[in-house]
């Protein structure tokens, strides 16, 4: 399982708003596909999907304020 948060990001948010998800819990995603689209302190920052597999949970909404020690997402990754 890949888990997607703040920390993700390589740099250190305090929080961040959910602008919009590129993919649907349920649906599948390759390893640099667009994930989520953050508003964060220094502007727009779009996540890419670190991993293949498919999008498990979805923890927060659009409009959502998410802190940097939370996840944003799961995804089960596939088997290699």
């Amino acid at each position: 399982m890949a888990e997607i948060s703040l920390k993700s990001l390589g740099k250190t948010y305090e929080e961040a708003t959910i602008q919009t998800w590129f993919i649907e819990e349920g649906d599948s995603v390759e390893a640099g596909d667009d994930l989520v689209e953050l508003l964060t302190e220094d502007g727009v920052v779009t996540i890419p999907s670190p991993a293949t597999g498919v999008l498990a949970e979805v923890y927060y909404d659009e409009g959502e304020i998410v802190s940097k020690d939370e996840l944003l997402c799961v995804i089960d990754e596939e088997d290699a």
